[in-house]
């Protein structure tokens, strides 16, 4: 069984659907994440700052002769330590915090879920995710190094066809041909594989145990479907991206406006300004309610529209695992079954 039919439009708006259910959850969620992200960025700024910060004082000393060559190596040396100690708690909270996020959306697209208070946890879900995340890294390092091959058999392949043409013109029309026979071939493999495999994080919050491979198999025989879909979705994102982009732009010229007229009065007047006078504009502006209502605005904006372009992307893969699962499709606690044509092979036969 494979569940119910796809339906492509339920595919490309399948983020705007659950929108339409609870678009409440949604903000909410936006909102939570929004504040971990702007404490992660706080957090790095309060241990990476001082590197930088020492940084460039010490370029600062050299350019001006107050530190010699040795000097300034002691000191980046010393600024060097606390920083490559900073890096592994940095990525560790980031990594976190990211699985928890994909989780907290995939509940959200997938169930209909948003856990009560704060939207993010860190179990069963999670861990599951991190392991399908290292799946697709595996599968990722194993297809690059597929790809290196193919490309160099391509290139192997033209080669010796034009150096067996002599330079002739036949021959070089068939070079080329072969390597864009080699490019477009080896493309429309990573496509395939990618779209087969994108319903898996879905799956695997779906059905609360990891699925991968399993993807493929969820996608079979809709693999048009989804590939239409997210045709049509990376369509409706560049000309959203196009409409909003320009929008915010608009509203961030009319933030940094008037420190700009106010820069070029004094560059016309004086062609020199210090960087003294510059960030004391920036201060001033920084402290003009119009101003900060603006840059707030330009901010709000540029991240509601990357959650709307994440959610629809991301949108047709859950929306894949959800209908694969409705209407007759394998239970959640069925062992998957896999055909021929998985990239995994086929599963064994009884008998």
């Amino acid at each position: 069984m494979t569940g119910k039919a796809f339906d492509i439009g339920d595919g490309i708006f399948f983020f705007f659907k659950r929108f339409g259910e609870n678009p409440l959850g949604v903000i909410w969620i936006a909102a939570c994440q929004a504040l971990v992200v702007g404490a992660l960025a706080a957090l790095a700024f309060m241990l990476l700052g001082p590197f930088y910060i020492g940084l460039f004082d010490l370029v600062a000393q050299e350019a001006g002769g107050t530190l010699s060559e040795s000097q300034m190596e002691r000191e980046v040396l010393a600024l060097i330590g606390p920083f490559l100690a900073s890096m592994p708690l940095i990525a560790l909270l980031g990594i976190v915090s990211a699985l928890m996020f994909q989780a907290a959306w995939l509940r959200f697209l997938t169930r209909g879920e948003i856990a009560a208070v704060i939207p993010f946890r860190f179990g069963g879900d999670e861990l599951r995710l991190l392991g399908v995340n290292l799946l697709y890294i595996v599968v990722g390092i194993a297809a690059y190094l597929g790809i290196a091959m193919a490309a160099g058999i391509v290139a192997l392949l033209a080669a010796g066809v034009f150096a067996g043409s002599d330079g002739s013109m036949v021959g070089g029309m068939a070079t080329g041909l072969i390597v864009f026979l080699g490019i477009l071939a080896i493309s429309i493999m990573v496509i395939v594989f990618c779209i087969r495999l994108a319903s898996a994080p879905a799956l695997t919050v779906v059905d609360r145990r990891i699925r991968f491979f399993e993807s493929w198999t969820a996608s079979k025989g809709v693999f048009w479907h989804m590939a239409l879909s997210y045709l049509v979705v990376i369509g409706l994102i560049l000309v959203l991206s196009t409409i909003l982009g320009t929008v915010i732009q608009l509203v961030f010229l009319g933030a940094f406006l008037p420190v700009l007229m106010e820069f070029a009065q004094l560059a016309e007047g004086r062609g020199d300004v210090s960087p003294d006078e510059v960030i004391a504009m920036l201060q001033g502006m920084l402290n003009t309610p119009g101003v900060v209502i603006g840059l707030a605005t330009g901010l709000v904006l540029g991240y509601a529209m990357q959650i709307m372009f994440e959610g629809m992307w991301h949108g047709v893969g859950a929306y894949n695992a959800v209908r694969y699962r409705a209407d007759g499709g394998p239970e959640e606690t069925d062992s998957p079954t896999l055909t021929a044509d998985h990239p995994a092979g086929a599963s064994p036969s009884e008998g």
